[in-house]
């Protein structure tokens, strides 16, 4: 996809992101910028590289356009989300190549429901380098029986199974 032209980076920033390959950036209200690299979500200001959160380690982002503000939440749900808030509402290049980003980081994936109703998610994904791994998320509580690992351990050999991982 080729991304419209958004704000433009100042060059004591666009300095720190050469290596990265940026795709689209948002200007933050604190004078940093959220970057939205190949390889990774990027925080970067004139001093250099100040976060940096590798596409498969994130779940999802979601705008609040009354906000100005730019919700992360991650695969590790123990992990605070990061709210990112901008300068402008002109964010739709920002959003759509972040979106773009974590769908493309998903391989393939699986889901499978608890007896007691969590949701279990097995997605394979890529990570920076293109290697394939499995990742296990749930939602809702889980027990940790017997059963429940048995049902978690073949969803993961299946989503495995259909991309060609070793079970």
């Amino acid at each position: 996809m080729i991304f419209g032209r958004g704000p433009r980076l100042p060059s004591d920033v666009a300095v720190h992101l050469k290596p990265f390959g940026t795709l689209a950036v948002a200007e933050l209200t604190d004078g940093g910028w959220a970057v939205v690299s190949t390889g990774a979500l990027l925080i970067a200001d004139a001093s250099g590289i100040r976060g940096r959160h590798p596409w498969h380690t994130v779940q999802h982002g979601r705008w609040d356009g009354a906000l100005h503000q730019f919700t992360v939440t991650w695969v590790d749900g123990a992990q605070r989300p990061l709210a990112l808030t901008t300068a402008t509402d002109e964010v739709e290049s920002f959003a759509t190549a972040l979106r773009e980003r974590v769908q493309s980081s998903v391989v393939h994936t699986e889901t499978a429901q608890t007896t007691t109703g969590a949701l279990v998610r097995a997605q394979i994904r890529r990570d920076e380098d293109g290697s394939l791994f499995s990742q296990l998320t749930a939602q809702g509580e889980l027990v940790g029986d017997d059963d429940e690992r048995r049902l978690i351990d073949a969803l993961e050999r299946r989503a495995r199974a259909a991309v060609g991982l070793p079970t």
